[in-house]
């Protein structure tokens, strides 16, 4: 279930991606992050309930449950660009989708490769409220909305306008004319941020001005100048209480099987070696998986790992049998 005052964070990298998607696909998307625990160690299946998606997506129930399985089957094929240093990442966003009829929810996963993107983030990440993004109605706000979140201590942001077009997800064949490009992009954008509800308040923490940089006669690049809103969250007329998040694993045994390896190995490996040296390689395993260094990752490599300590703790213990004897 989405927290009750969800936040997404997410590396400055992914935000700077390039891809294309509706509304509906990014809401769920970001859903998703805002439901990642800085703790976390993997990705989980991320559970949404059909009430919770027709709030996000504000719709009624009933084309709530339509609405889901349209979005969810789309989902599945929505690639992204990510410049890594090396070159192009080219990648999906979802690795899983399965539809819980009798539960009334969708529950999904990411690509394990969108790990460094979103897990174990320590530097050069991006904080946003769901409750702000969730509000624009333009998937062209939502985008400029987390690229200037990422330079809101500078103050402001430049681009060349072809680099935000692609950015965006905008077609050459789009809106080739800038004032077509700023009536529908910019402009838009501009007037979501500076929305205000019933009492006055800003529904977006910051605005913008927009400066026209030229090459010639041509406009070539843009500079938006960020200006802090007064902003008060608004409150959901329904707050949802949160659902228990997974259970981290406590047992040696337990975190073994959270790995990959079944119950019956997990019971050889610890009757064969001790725990603290089941711990001391569950570490080492879990340092490769934050470096992205363990291609399978479905128990395998951890089990060869452990297969090697038992073997060298055996070879130990014959040698310190034989020197008593």
């Amino acid at each position: 279930m989405i927290k009750t005052k969800p936040v997404i964070v997410q590396s400055n990298r992914l935000i700077e991606a390039r891809y294309s998607l509706t509304v509906g696909e990014q809401r769920l998307i970001l859903a998703m992050v805002s439901m990642i625990h800085p703790d976390d160690a993997d990705f989980f299946d991320y559970n949404i309930s059909i009430k919770d998606f027709s709030v996000l997506l504000n719709i009624d129930l009933t084309n709530a449950y339509r609405e889901i399985e349209k979005i969810s089957a789309r989902i599945m094929g929505r690639l992204l660009h990510i410049q890594e240093s090396s070159g192009w990442l080219r990648i999906g966003w979802i690795s899983s989708c399965r539809y819980n009829h009798t539960q009334g929810s969708i529950s999904l996963s990411f690509d394990p490769k969108l790990k460094p993107y979103l897990l174990y983030l320590k530097s050069e990440f991006t904080k946003c409220s769901l409750a702000i993004i969730t509000q624009f109605q333009s998937i062209y706000s939502i985008r400029i909305y987390q690229l200037l979140k990422q330079y809101k201590g500078i103050g402001y942001r430049e681009f060349k306008i072809e680099e935000l077009k692609e950015i965006l997800g905008i077609k050459k064949e789009q809106y080739q004319a800038f004032r077509d490009f700023n009536k529908r992009v910019l402009h838009q954008a501009k007037k979501e941020f500076e929305k205000k509800d019933k009492a006055g308040n800003c529904n977006c923490d910051f605005t913008f001005k927009l400066e026209k940089i030229r090459e010639g006669r041509k406009i070539a690049r843009l500079k938006f100048i960020i200006i802090e809103q007064k902003y008060r969250e608004t409150k959901d007329a329904e707050p949802q209480e949160e659902e228990p998040r997974p259970q981290a694993p406590q047992t040696v045994k337990e975190q073994l099987v959270y790995y990959g390896i079944s119950e019956k190995q997990a019971d050889g490996f610890l009757n064969q070696m001790r725990e603290t040296e089941v711990l001391d390689i569950l570490a080492y395993y879990s340092d490769l998986l934050k470096s992205g260094q363990v291609k399978n990752q479905s128990g395998a490599y951890l089990a060869k790992l452990l297969k090697e300590g038992a073997t060298v703790k055996s070879s130990y213990e014959k040698e310190q049998e034989a020197t008593k004897a």
